[in-house]
């Protein structure tokens, strides 16, 4: 964003025609010049930048262009969000192309969400974390068998995955990293950002069993408990008779 456009033809990939005078004046430096106005234009020159993330384009014939490597990156200021993307040559390390790229169909450009809901729902996701937690050490205290194995489905059997960012909202997906005991968080610009918690059916399983081997307990207990009260009126009355007796 400092028009330095010398400098960025020299970052650039022109193949066989980087000299020609005429080419690098006119295409591409007129490209990046437009390039600069667009973003300029609708979100000024003061800008904080944020890496998203690269997708790597592999030799296959299949692949977009082949042996390239994708950068997105995230662009913002007070107001507004965008993103720029950048395909580079893996070989000579330039960049072959670069435009913005669409926040949403249509849009290149779209206002900072409210991120209020975004935290908010980070709290539902420590609760899941809370809850696994409260699993863990409820099997751990119990006396259930092969307690590794329970261990395992706690952790593991988290899908599907709830997921929320600030400018994609909620949505679904069947896995989505939510490796740490059923969570995770991304933490990437406003684009990237995301609390994901997957549904904890391993915990939720465990804890109905526990549950129900509380519930057989306490009645167990119950029934011991007039058990005892009748064998100590049994004795009682048996003392009685003895001592009438006598």
């Amino acid at each position: 964003m400092h028009k330095d456009y010398t400098k960025c033809i020299s970052l650039m990939q022109l193949g066989n025609k980087t000299s020609d005078k005429l080419y690098m004046d006119t295409v591409i430096r007129l490209g990046l010049v437009d390039f600069h106005n667009t973003i300029a234009s609708k979100v000024g020159e003061d800008l904080d930048y944020s890496f998203l993330r690269t997708e790597q384009h592999s030799t296959l014939v299949s692949a977009p262009i082949p042996n390239t490597t994708t950068v997105l990156l995230e662009f913002s200021n007070d107001k507004n969000i965008g993103v720029i993307e950048a395909l580079f040559d893996n070989k000579t390390g330039k960049i072959m192309s670069i435009k913005p790229d669409l926040v949403k169909p249509g849009k290149i450009i779209q206002p900072l969400p409210n991120r209020t809901h975004f935290w908010i729902f980070g709290i539902f996701t420590l609760c899941v974390f809370a809850f696994n937690i409260y699993v863990l050490r409820r099997v751990y205290s119990s006396d259930m068998a092969t307690k590794w194995q329970k261990y395992l489905a706690i952790i593991l059997l988290n899908v599907p995955a709830v997921c929320y960012s600030p400018v994609q909202g909620l949505f679904f997906k069947f896995f989505a990293s939510q490796f740490f005991l059923g969570i995770n968080f991304v933490k990437l610009g406003y684009m990237g950002s995301t609390w994901i918690f997957g549904i904890p059916l391993g915990g939720l399983y465990l804890y109905l069993q526990l549950r129900k081997a509380d519930k057989q307990k306490r009645l167990e207990s119950k029934l011991s408990k007039k058990e005892k009260r009748r064998l100590q009126e049994q004795r009682a009355r048996e003392e009685m008779l003895k001592a009438k007796e006598s």
